[in-house]
């Protein structure tokens, strides 16, 4: 049960962290979300977000979408390789009711077909 809590060492912390997945890291798109993904030594993945209020103007929303990835996240890092994840948003998210679990549900079915260990 300890593993899937959301622990500092699985989170990107510092500048350069986000710096290196963002300059050696392979880019994948899903409709306003994408993720830059970058293979890490450490043998876990971790993961980090950039969502400007450029795409999301509320903080609900930036709140609510920081959420949900954590909750994926946390359930899913078991099967994830050992990789670095910057999840940042292209477009602003559609007015719709749920639109950020939708964006969120799509992102993160393309991100496990990509990162999930053999």
């Amino acid at each position: 049960m300890n593993r899937a809590r959301f622990q500092k060492r699985v989170r990107l912390l510092t500048p350069a962290q986000f710096d290196r997945t963002f300059k050696q890291g392979r880019r994948l798109h899903q409709g306003p979300m994408s993720a830059a993904v970058a293979v890490n030594a450490l043998g876990h993945p971790r993961l980090g977000f950039a969502l400007a209020k450029k795409h999301a103007k509320r903080a609900v929303q930036r709140n609510r979408l920081k959420r949900l990835l954590r909750e994926k996240f946390r359930h899913q890092q078991e099967q994830l390789q050992a990789v670095d994840l910057v999840v940042f948003l292209r477009a602003a998210l559609p007015d719709q009711p749920d639109a950020e679990v939708d964006a969120v549900n799509r992102l993160w079915t393309k991100l496990s077909s990509t990162c999930v260990r053999p």
